[in-house]
């Protein structure tokens, strides 16, 4: 029997597709990898297809070892199917060696190593792949995630801004770009996004997470407290959800509150800079010194991997803001 992925209920045809494939992440819109989706960091599944079936531009050559592209393809699937990611990166790794020019391949290679976390590999071959198909939303799209994984949300706008461009009426998009907007703090942009991926999808609990933080941001208390507690209602898992929360308990001066909601987030995503740090002001408030200075140094660590992540990024490609190089 086919096993149900929650989450699908909200959403389209279109979407709903991108996530038929996932059948083994068990919650594919908060989980951290899957090897037949991608699942980010950041409260939401940004999926696409695991490996889209680009019509060959050539006939497949073949490697010298008798294996085609084709059937190097074939074995990543498989192996993918597996949870093998270490394999299917391999086998990607010598498709690309063959035919470095396939669309398809270079496709298939950018997901796996989107869905096992290697975002600066699927940067490698995500970059030329958006100027050499331009015109494919999914491209930028797929960039667009690969530097939300970096931590490089000003370059992940760029790329998002011209995948909804291409392609506006897709909610995995607008809710991607919701929450890099929302991380730059541009709270009122975030928002019109957020409200137009809820028009497609309302019942989507990250973008009602999503929209949630931006209320919060600009200062529409009510607004988010309803929307927060909505979210968790549909994800009780949902770090973003949760965070709101933690901020309005922190507003209201409920530090114990505060601090479990936070503990919820740290729980959920323990890559959150944020949810540190606002754990350890809350267990300052409650004058517990040793969880503040815990979180507190767990806080400028997840900076310090940011903002060398983002060095590295940068060094290697090339990359400047609006996809340009230096």
């Amino acid at each position: 029997m086919t096993r149900k992925v929650p989450g699908l209920d909200g959403l389209n045809g279109r979407d709903r597709q991108e996530h038929a494939s996932c059948r083994s992440c068990g919650s594919c819109l908060s989980c951290l990898s899957c090897l037949s989706c991608l699942c980010t960091l950041s409260v939401v599944l940004l999926a696409a297809p695991a490996f889209p079936q680009t019509p060959a531009r050539k006939p497949a050559p073949a490697a010298r070892g008798g294996q085609s592209v084709n059937a190097l393809l074939q074995l990543a699937r498989t192996q993918s199917g597996n949870r093998d990611a270490a394999g299917a990166l391999d086998s990607l790794s010598r498709a690309l060696k063959i035919a470095p020019n396939s669309e398809e391949v270079l496709s298939a290679y950018a997901q796996v190593a989107l869905a096992v976390h290697v975002p600066l590999r699927a940067i490698a071959v995500l970059d030329p792949l958006t100027r050499i198909c331009p015109t494919v939303a999914q491209y930028h799209y797929l960039l667009g995630v690969a530097l939300m994984q970096i931590g490089d949300m000003s370059l992940a706008v760029d790329s998002l801004r011209e995948a909804e461009r291409l392609d506006p009426d897709r909610a995995l998009t607008l809710l991607a770009l919701g929450l890099a907007l929302n991380n730059r703090k541009t709270y009122d942009e975030a928002k019109r996004f957020l409200l137009r991926s809820l028009e497609l999808e309302p019942e989507s609990a990250d973008a009602i997470a999503a929209l949630a933080e931006a209320e919060e941001g600009l200062g529409d208390l009510s607004a988010a407290e309803t929307h927060a507690r909505r979210a968790l209602e549909r994800s009780g898992a949902n770090p973003s959800a949760s965070l709101v929360l933690g901020l309005l308990f922190m507003k209201q001066q409920r530090y114990a509150d505060a601090r479990d909601a936070f503990v919820k987030v740290v729980t959920a995503d323990p890559d959150s800079s944020k949810g540190h740090y606002q754990l350890s002001l809350a267990c300052a408030r409650l004058g517990d010194e040793a969880c503040s200075q815990a979180h507190l140094d767990l806080y400028r660590q997840k900076l310090r991997e940011t903002e060398e992540r983002v060095l590295q990024l940068r060094t290697q490609t090339g990359l400047a803001s609006s996809g340009t190089r230096r």
